[in-house]
């Protein structure tokens, strides 16, 4: 009986090791249901963390690690990039059904979370791209169709509470107008969907874009930091937006939104302005014409209370000649600012649809 006791003891007093991570930390050559694929980890593993996934399908001629290194950088905030190669050229049928079958094998091994897989296709890689975004199984959080555009088809009924969809090209790619009816054809269909542009670009992977891809994948998790957005290219001070728009080549006024990096962290109004306002359809229309600056009142109070604000967040529209037009703050209505922007924009046309 003593023995027994001491034996079930010991036995209670072992420690499990931590769970070795499935793949290397880094970029790995993995080969998955059949095909050779790019896959890059995130350091320090931990089994019983949640992480992210995005699976992201090349283009004709393309190949897995060029397109994993274009998403390299996603590591540092917890996402594994995933890359496979298509058994030809271009993706066939056969071939997405298995990297829909990896990619559900991942989710499991890899403890994805709820919200927080996600699915790129560039070129023929977003002409093959549905069948795994609105796979209804997989439960996508957020597709991103590059260089391409969905082109119709049946969509998952969970999509319009809880999938965002991106469509990026250039403005010079002959795919251009497939990524902009993306839009139209999935609206109301899913939770979010949007069209960016890089101008001047022709069919090649947008760089400029990328950032602001990598931003939107944060945001389709409901991530936030305040003062991380990519939805404007933001100029560093009020000043600076006065002096960009007088700069312009067309005549037009300026916004300056700002926030506290502290008092924020937690204000729910904040983070819809950031995170939800600023992508509204109207809101990007118009403030793409203006100049934009962003400030962080913690770090310039003077200049918040010199504006006359007291609560963040908070926007300051100018005309062309630097005059105070409006001033919305605390909770701010995407319709309310798209108007105050329209107001000072060269062209105050809509959107065309």
């Amino acid at each position: 009986m003593g023995a027994w006791l001491a034996g079930a003891a010991l036995q209670g007093c072992l420690v499990v090791a931590p769970q070795a991570a499935p793949f290397p930390a880094g970029e790995s050559t993995q080969q998955l249901e059949g095909l050779k694929c790019t896959l890059v980890m995130p350091g320090g593993f931990d089994a019983a963390k949640e992480r992210s996934l995005v699976v992201i399908l090349h283009g004709n001629g393309g190949s897995d690690d060029g397109m994993a290194r274009s998403l390299l950088h996603l590591c540092k905030e917890d996402f594994v990039v995933l890359a496979p190669k298509s058994t030809g050229l271009g993706w066939n049928a056969a071939d997405v059904a298995a990297v829909r079958r990896m990619t559900a094998d991942l989710k499991q091994r890899l403890r994805v979370g709820e919200r927080r897989l996600h699915v790129i296709g560039f070129s023929n890689g977003g002409w093959n791209l549905a069948p795994l975004a609105f796979d209804e199984a997989l439960r996508v959080q957020s597709a991103c169709w590059v260089a391409a555009g969905f082109q119709g088809g049946s969509v998952p009924r969970h999509a319009k509470k809880e999938m965002g969809v991106l469509a990026l090209a250039g403005s010079d790619d002959a795919n251009r107008d497939a990524a902009e009816k993306t839009v139209a054809l999935l609206d109301e269909k899913v939770q979010s969907v949007e069209c960016r542009l890089q101008p001047g670009l022709g069919h090649a992977w947008p760089e400029k874009l990328v950032p602001y891809l990598s931003w939107w994948l944060e945001v389709q998790e409901g991530r936030y930091v305040p003062g991380k957005c990519a939805a404007f290219e933001w100029q560093a001070s009020p000043q600076a937006a006065l002096d960009a728009a007088a700069a312009g080549p067309a005549k037009a006024g300026s916004f300056v939104w700002w926030y506290s990096s502290s008092g924020d962290l937690k204000n729910e109004k904040a983070k819809a302005f950031q995170n939800q306002a600023t992508r509204h359809r109207l809101v990007q229309h118009y403030g793409q014409q203006l100049a934009a600056a962003k400030v962080d009142r913690d770090a310039d109070a003077e200049g918040f209370a010199k504006a006359g604000l007291k609560a963040t967040p908070a926007v300051v529209v100018h005309d062309a000649a630097g005059k105070v037009k409006t001033i919305l703050q605390d909770k701010i209505d995407p319709k309310a600012l798209a108007a105050a922007l329209r107001a000072v924009a060269p062209d105050k046309s809509p959107p065309k649809e």
